[in-house]
């Protein structure tokens, strides 16, 4: 069993999970800023992995 597979697949399940409940708990308003800030943070997670795989070829 690979325990990094089952714990990146637990925290992929626990950010989906809460970013579901933001959106359904927000407002208008709240919806286009947390949809703002959630692309944001995709691009530099997206920046990080492209980092550390330039780094480590």
């Amino acid at each position: 069993m690979q325990l990094q597979a089952i714990t990146k697949g637990l925290a992929v399940g626990a950010a989906a999970g809460m970013v579901g409940y933001l959106v359904s708990a927000a407002t208008g308003s709240e919806k286009s800023r947390l949809r703002r800030r959630t692309v944001k943070a995709v691009h530099a997670l997206g920046a990080v992995f492209d980092s550390i795989s330039d780094i480590l070829h």
